[in-house]
């Protein structure tokens, strides 16, 4: 890159840098009041006519917040004083412009904003890239002391966290908008069967008899389905609404597994192994652990339909039992495991999906709401294990 500076204003990591970058989809994004609120916060405290946050690409600097340039929103990456702060991962401080080697005949020291002071505190993602830089400037030299240097670094760091909480935002809405299309294609399935069913109910009541139980049948399938969607939106909203209340009581774990085993039985095609001490008293709500075994015991029948025989396995520790479920199905991709236990995530290993994605998450918030934990280990090829601990005190 030709600059006005002679130097070289590419670091080694650059095309990584702006892949970090890009991920926040921040670049030439709207004006946002957070941001404009850092920067008049940063002249408050320095009493600095100029502040901005700018994050930099392959070519341009993006001024993202700004208050002294007069609404300046692009720069170029050859130009900008930006583009030489991103090249260390400290402050970057000039104390006089006209005083130092790069920036004595630049165009903005000698023309156009005549700066004479300049101080930009890197923006580092959790990562460590320095996707931007968070900069005060004025037109007369100064220095900083050691506590306003800090303050400034902390002030960057403030401009990351909120880079960070916009990008999670985004995030929540993007996985909003696509469950409402999953929510609103999985509810119209059974409610369109529903419907059929019905309507043929209704035009031969005195048809054949094995048709009518064939559009009774059909009927119930699609009325559990449409209860087993409502109850997971229903779980989720008093989950994010902390009124999940929990009924808690001593109780045999190994009747809570023979109920899941009759569950099983009745698909008719798996089957469980089941080791472990079934002895074992645990203090916990019945029902809430119930539904968290049988989702893990319906999610290895789903996704692992070749993987006939289920293994759950009972292993006690010192106040707390661990529960497994392990299958020899096709598994889960390592990209795919830190995402398992989400809202809204579904799982893509070649299986048709179904559901709205909120089952391992009801699952998980249960677990924890009981002081548990609750994990998964897979290998693709290789099959998955879930586990969850309960107390067995109370």
């Amino acid at each position: 890159m030709n600059n006005v500076y002679g130097i070289n204003l590419i670091p080694d990591n650059d095309t990584e840098r702006i892949a970090a970058l890009e991920r926040y989809q921040i670049f030439n994004s709207h004006r946002e009041k957070a941001f404009d609120s850092i920067c008049e916060l940063a002249c408050e405290l320095f009493s600095c006519p100029i502040s901005h946050i700018s994050f930099l690409n392959a070519d341009t600097e993006f001024i993202k917040a700004e208050v002294g340039l007069n609404g300046l929103q692009y720069v170029s990456r050859s130009v900008g004083f930006c583009s030489v702060a991103i090249l260390q991962p400290d402050l970057l401080l000039v104390e006089d412009t006209h005083k130092h080697e790069l920036f004595v005949n630049h165009p903005y020291v000698t023309d156009k904003l005549r700066i004479r002071f300049y101080a930009g505190a890197p923006i580092i993602s959790p990562d460590g890239y320095i996707i931007g830089t968070l900069c005060l400037i004025d037109t007369e030299p100064r220095s900083l002391t050691e506590k306003e240097k800090k303050l400034l670094r902390k002030l960057a760091d403030v401009a990351m966290e909120q880079t960070q909480l916009r990008f999670d935002n985004l995030s929540l809405l993007q996985q909003r908008d696509e469950f409402i299309a999953i929510a609103s294609h999985e509810m119209r399935t059974p409610v369109t069967a529903l419907k059929a069913a019905i309507q043929v109910l209704h035009t031969y009541q005195d048809g054949p008899a094995d048709l009518q139980k064939a559009m009774i049948e059909q009927a119930n399938r699609s009325v559990n389905k449409l209860t087993y969607l409502v109850n997971d939106l229903f779980d989720t909203s008093r989950l994010a609404a902390r009124k999940y209340n929990l009924e808690k009581t001593f109780f045999d774990i190994g009747e809570l597994i023979s109920n899941c085993c009759d569950f099983v039985k009745v698909s008719g095609k798996h089957e469980l192994d089941i080791e472990g001490d079934l002895s074992v008293q645990v203090f916990a709500d019945k029902e809430k652990i119930e539904q968290v075994l049988v989702n893990l015991v319906e999610n290895a029948m789903k996704y692992a339909p070749d993987s006939l025989v289920i293994l759950v396995r009972v292993h006690r520790l010192a106040e707390v039992l661990r529960i497994y479920v392990t299958d020899k199905g096709p598994g889960i991709g390592s990209d795919q495991l830190p995402h398992i236990f989400k809202r809204y995530f579904r799982s893509e290993n070649g299986t048709p999906q179904a559901g709205l994605g909120l089952g391992l998450y009801i699952c998980a918030e249960i677990v924890k709401q009981h002081g548990g934990e609750i994990g998964v280990e897979s290998e693709q090829g290789l099959g998955s294990t879930f586990w969850f601990t309960i107390p067995m005190t109370a």
